[in-house]
């Protein structure tokens, strides 16, 4: 008598309870109780507190108790992270329009929350002022607001481009070189080196800098041993304005010569 052949075996049906484990491990990483605005205010910790060159996603990961891996999936790579505090430090430097005001009052106000923005997290002025990392998160309410207020100014469309340019780069150039990084090594030497150079100035040959460095010293760019988180140049910025405002009213159409 033939033997019966042997019935194909049945595939075997993934049960429920496998079907979700393999899901869970195929899952983003997760850390109860961490979000995207807990991982940008740890990461503005970091920054405040150890500096720019020693942030990474790595030091931030142990801060938080989780691998970099959580990070990088709720946000991104280190220069997204950055992108995103840069936007968390400047998210509220657009002033509210006031009912009559003029958009030279607007301008100033703009100015003067900007740098107080930054004065509060001064290390991230580095970041703001020379790295297009930030350009990955670009603040157009803020690039609204300024070609808002040039267009209302007077500023034809066809300098638009050049007026904003000049605005911007001035909104952040003043604050970053105010707050221009510190060595983070042996910085006593690295203070009474620059006083010593300075006091050691040639009369002969500087003489309007041995003249005036009384007044100078410590205050003045270039011939300072703090930043301005530690010294700020106050009455230096509101000047610095006032020429900014006045040379935008100059350029005007219409403008007297």
């Amino acid at each position: 008598m033939a033997r019966k052949p042997p019935s194909p075996r049945a595939s075997p049906k993934t049960s429920p309870t496998r079907a979700s484990a393999t899901r869970r491990s195929r899952a983003a990483p997760v850390a109860v109780g961490l979000s995207r605005d807990a991982i940008l205010d740890a990461a503005l910790a970091e920054i405040d507190g150890k500096g720019l060159a020693a942030f990474s996603l790595r030091g931030l990961a142990r801060s938080l108790g989780v691998n970099a891996s959580v990070i990088v999936w709720h946000i991104g790579n280190r220069d997204a992270v950055v992108a995103e505090v840069i936007s968390l430090v400047l998210r509220d430097v657009v002033p509210p329009r006031l009912p009559g005001q003029r958009w030279q009052a607007w301008l100033r106000s703009l100015f003067a929350r900007f740098r107080d923005a930054v004065r509060r997290h001064p290390n991230t002025a580095p970041l703001i002022g020379a790295d297009t990392v930030s350009n990955l998160r670009p603040d157009l309410a803020l690039v609204e607001a300024i070609l808002s207020v040039l267009v209302e100014a007077g500023v034809p469309d066809a300098r638009l481009c050049e007026s904003y340019n000049a605005v911007q780069a001035a909104l952040v150039g003043f604050v970053t070189q105010e707050l221009a990084q510190m060595p983070t090594e042996d910085l006593p030497s690295w203070q009474s080196g620059i006083q010593a150079n300075l006091a050691a100035a040639d009369a002969a040959r500087y003489p309007q800098i041995a003249r005036l460095l009384p007044g100078l010293a410590n205050r003045a760019f270039i011939l300072r041993w703090q930043n301005g988180a530690t010294a700020p140049m106050d009455g230096s910025f509101e000047l610095f304005v006032d020429f900014i405002v006045a040379g935008l009213e100059a350029s005007l159409p219409g403008a007297s010569a």
